[in-house]
């Protein structure tokens, strides 16, 4: 989802009909049952070193569960923790789609968790009731309650904006209407530079999970470690941010770099830039640190930097950043023919 950032089975979990009397959205008793099919995800890099957490939820038949494809990122290693504290370790991969956020995995065995029901015909109303359940920020299994605000398509997926809150951890979460069914995939949260932006959160519909399946449920499923291997997105999407909280950033311009600023493209004032790390000699590198904040933060960035030549200061922009093609990577400043400044991402 290129607008939104981050840097949320053969037995359906039935509902008794009195429990959903006054709707899902004000059934505690229903609320945790669902939880019963929602995990909590923790992924491991090849060291086992635990590299973030995630969310996910049961669906189609009691082996697999669905999350965000960005959730699984540089992930070896998927360990899912029930309601209830049982671990499952995560083994195999049954469909990936990376332009839709999608991610389809498979545990190591049968289990004994309910898949949630989903909303097969894929239609979402304006200000109905949604609950959202995930793990925001590692808290595992966390209910939060909003409405529908609009549903659209952007680039040939269908999306679901809603209030329910949601944070980093989120994603990969089930959202979930007042009939009780998973309506999508919470994904994104919208944040602006100066903060006006509230509670304008993101779920990929589920109707693109349930033709995603349908289009692979025969295939044979694949090792985790190689999803990429049948992602079925178009573009080649770069998962190096997901778990990565910097950038290099490499002085080869020629002279020395006095203040380097990175912060939000469009941020209100010079008050709200941040000097990541003072000077930068030429022919060195230093490593620019990004807050979880930022890497939240639904907006291109803008890298600035000071310089002085022949006793003058001049100031170079360069906007339109992406953290997610940034993150893990190094930044370059050359400068071409003693008149050029050039910036390479390699």
């Amino acid at each position: 989802m290129k607008k939104f950032i981050s840097i949320m089975m053969a037995f359906l979990l039935l509902f008794s009909i009195s429990s959903l009397a006054d709707g899902f959205s004000t059934d505690p008793i229903a609320m945790n049952e669902a939880c019963l099919s929602v995990v909590k995800l923790e992924l491991f890099d090849e060291n086992d070193e635990l590299i973030g957490t995630g969310s996910g939820f049961v669906a189609f038949s009691n082996d697999l569960i669905v999350t965000n494809c960005h959730v699984i990122a540089e992930a070896k290693k998927i360990i899912a923790y029930s309601d209830v504290g049982e671990s499952y370790v995560v083994s195999d991969v049954l469909c990936v789609n990376s332009d839709k956020d999608i991610a389809i995995l498979s545990f190591e065995s049968p289990t004994d968790l309910a898949p949630l029901p989903l909303n097969e015909t894929g239609d979402v109303l304006r200000a109905a009731p949604a609950v959202a359940i995930g793990s925001p920020m590692g808290f595992h299994n966390t209910v939060s309650k909003g409405n529908v605000s609009s549903v659209f398509t952007e680039e040939e997926v269908r999306y679901i904006q809603f209030t329910a809150p949601v944070s980093p951890g989120s994603s990969g979460g089930a959202l979930i209407n007042d009939d009780g069914a998973v309506i999508g995939i919470t994904t994104a949260t919208f944040y602006d530079a100066d903060g006006a932006a509230q509670n304008l959160n993101f779920a990929v519909n589920i109707i693109e999970v349930i033709e995603l399946y349908e289009q692979h449920k025969e295939d044979e499923k694949t090792p985790l470690a190689d999803w990429k291997d049948i992602n079925t997105g178009v573009n080649e999407i770069n998962f190096a941010s997901a778990n990565t909280n910097s950038f290099t950033l490499r002085n080869y311009a020629g002279f020395s770099i006095s203040e380097v600023y990175l912060y939000p493209d469009g941020a209100a004032s010079w008050g709200k830039a941040r000097n990541t790390a003072g000077w930068l000699n030429k022919n060195s590198s230093l490593e620019v640190e990004v807050t979880d904040e930022e890497k939240t933060l639904n907006t291109t960035f803008t890298l600035n930097f000071c310089f002085y030549l022949s006793g003058r200061a001049y100031y170079m922009d360069y906007t339109g950043l992406s953290l997610r093609d940034i993150l893990g990577r190094t930044i370059t400043i050359y400068m071409d023919n003693g008149t050029t400044i050039r910036v390479e991402v390699e």
